[in-house]
């Protein structure tokens, strides 16, 4: 079983963005032990409290696959530039967790989605990521609200990153709970 789980705070001396994984990685049913990871993704220009132990990256991350690159290097905390593609930690977590590639789109697309969703909560919230792109997010919005987020930020009815384009039209949102929105498959191209 794996599990990608990311979430915000929201605060000014706070960190930026969490992502935690985790997998039962034994052979069976319940066999094994479980596996985690912890990263820290924060944008420079702010204080970043010193983590004793954690290995922070040296250079500023550009875009999902940088991110994604000094993830899989082992960095625990990623410096990336502000006012970068709000979806890009998003995807670069799912990219270090998941091992997407770019031949993922689906599950780029989905990720861009549920990062772009992410991004525009008031307030602290999380997304868990399945390995398809598939997410739910939890945060203080309904599910028309945040489709209404989404779609302002869709120029011509697109998001385009460096890794996947998504169509505005393959966006389906759904209402779980009062706390929960559901973010189905999304198409995705290059």
């Amino acid at each position: 079983m794996y599990m990608l789980r990311i979430g915000t705070w929201r605060s000014a001396d706070s960190v930026d963005l969490v992502a935690c994984g985790w997998r039962d990685s034994g052979s069976g049913h319940g066999s094994g032990h479980v596996e985690t990871g912890i990263k820290l993704i924060f944008a420079i220009g702010g204080r970043i409290p010193d983590f004793p132990g954690l290995r922070t990256g040296t250079r500023v991350a550009r875009g999902a696959e940088e991110i994604a690159g000094q993830l899989r290097r082992g960095m625990d905390v990623v410096l990336i530039e502000p006012g970068s593609c709000p979806a890009a930690p998003v995807v670069a977590a799912g990219m270090w967790h998941y091992g997407w590639t770019l031949g993922d789109l689906g599950a780029l697309a989905g990720a861009t989605v549920a990062g772009l969703a992410l991004a525009a909560q008031p307030g602290p919230c999380a997304v868990e990521i399945c390995r398809d792109g598939r997410s739910s997010l939890d945060g203080h919005m309904s599910a028309a609200a945040v489709l209404a987020l989404l779609a302002d930020r869709f120029s011509g009815g697109r998001y385009h990153t460096p890794e996947v384009t998504v169509p505005l039209e393959s966006v389906r949102l759904s209402q779980e709970a009062p706390s929960r929105v559901l973010i189905a498959a999304c198409a995705g191209s290059r």
